[in-house]
């Protein structure tokens, strides 16, 4: 088909969107690491500076040597200031005489006050190298997990397409082929609207009916609030006596969702439902994401929440949503599987965002997998909760699990953003917590 199918063009949009934002992620992230170089280099220079006061002598001596003293390592200038500083108040105490002369006590409480002076800055020049050296840790490893976020798809491990028997593929490139229930379709007064809400499904593999509803109406420019889109819908599930093009998911086992509300119904089409896209498009249908998405999750209440989050992501949030979020291998050897990975549409920053419900949970595991997100997104961590209780006790559970580690948290949660908060800045994190 001229200009290549539509799949192929959504494939290289998606291949170019996911090039800049590994271009954008990764001069971020050197940014960081530069700004960390350059604070370790300044703390460098300092300790030099302190050798340099101690002993001029020294100093000059090591650099006519070709051994200059800026090439020696943090712990080599601490362990020469010590013995200095020790060298030092061992010559003030043999100075010291009996007649306790003014002129020699006061070069003695002068001599005193520098060592204290020259110990203090050496302590304080310490933390800040082993600050910064936490720090650069930190950077390495949040972008060796965004660059394993990054790394191109597999050909074999791309989602595949529904599978279809070769005689309804033969169907679909014939289409004097089609059955009958086809033909009186394409003929019936409702074709336009079920038609176009059946080719919305496959299209972009949306499960959840107020999703697709309010997809629908932007496609129809229709009202969202229209009930002849919830009826579309409708007459595709109760199709004819055969059965129908769409069916209804029952995957809950209570009707109530934490969120707020009854669950939304979840949508997918049938085998004829599939069969009936490839009659109208002549390509295999996308699919479906509430499929996709629960093999890898714990639940399908899990699934729906992650679902739920990703939209709202999207249209309050403003980001962009990678498809599947991979596995993501840690330098310490451990795991870190993110729920959500989403690219900030304006500063190019990618985020990991992980999804909770209010539910029990084991400590244990919680204590471990804050300290992987900790590690993998360098202190900034975002989660996206079911309902405000959810929001708070995980706040509580970060805060207790991470214990003096410096980290920023944004929190936000959807029965709350459905009522129309949002946060101090007008976003929707509802609750940030600031790096101290």
């Amino acid at each position: 088909m001229a200009g290549g199918s539509l799949t192929e063009q959504q494939a290289e949009q998606a291949n170019r969107i996911s090039d800049e934002m590994a271009r954008q992620s990764i001069e971020h992230q050197q940014a960081l690491q530069a700004g960390a170089e350059r604070k370790w280099k300044n703390a460098h220079k300092a300790l030099v500076e302190i050798v340099r006061s101690l002993d001029p002598d020294y100093y000059d001596a090591c650099q006519k040597s070709g051994h200059a003293i800026e090439a020696f390592e943090d712990e080599a200038l601490h362990h020469w200031i010590v013995i200095r500083i020790k060298s030092l108040q061992n010559r003030l105490s043999q100075a010291m005489r009996p007649d306790h002369s003014s002129t020699l006590q006061n070069q003695l409480d002068e001599a005193v006050r520098k060592i204290a002076a020259y110990q203090q800055e050496e302590k304080r020049l310490q933390e800040i190298i082993q600050g910064l050296r936490n720090e650069n840790q930190q950077l390495s490893t949040h972008l060796h997990a965004i660059r394993q976020v990054q790394r191109p798809t597999n050909p074999q491990e791309e989602p595949q397409a529904s599978p279809q028997p070769d005689d309804r593929q033969k169907c679909v490139e014939n289409a004097e082929g089609e059955p009958d229930w086809m033909h009186e379709w394409r003929s019936g007064r409702m074709f336009g609207k079920e038609s176009a809400a059946l080719i919305l499904m496959g299209e972009t593999g949306k499960s959840l009916r107020p999703s697709l509803i309010d997809l629908l109406a932007k496609k129809l420019n229709l009202s969202p609030g229209n009930s002849s889109l919830s009826e579309t819908f409708n007459r595709l599930i109760n199709f004819d006596t055969h059965g129908g093009l769409v069916e209804a998911l029952n995957v809950f086992e209570q009707t109530g969702a934490s969120t707020g509300g009854n669950h939304p119904d979840v949508l997918r089409l049938t085998e004829r439902g599939q069969l009936a896209y490839q009659y109208l498009t002549r390509q295999a249908p996308v699919e479906n994401e509430y499929q996709r998405l629960v093999r890898r999750h714990k639940s399908p209440e899990h699934t729906l929440l992650n679902i739920q989050a990703a939209e709202a992501l999207v249209e309050i949030g403003g980001y962009r949503i990678a498809e599947e979020a991979p596995d993501i291998h840690l330098p310490d050897g451990s795991l870190f599987i993110p729920d959500l990975v989403a690219t900030d549409s304006h500063t190019g920053e990618m985020i990991f965002v992980e999804v909770e419900r209010d539910a029990n949970k084991d400590n244990g595991s919680r204590v471990r997998k804050w300290k992987n997100v900790l590690n993998a997104t360098n202190g900034t961590i975002y989660v996206v909760c079911d309902n405000i209780s959810c929001e708070r006790a995980i706040q509580t559970e970060i805060n207790r699990a991470l214990g003096d580690a410096r980290f920023s948290s944004h929190l936000t949660n959807l029965n709350s953003l459905r009522k129309g908060k949002r946060g101090q800045d007008g976003g929707m994190w509802l609750s940030v917590r600031r790096a101290r």
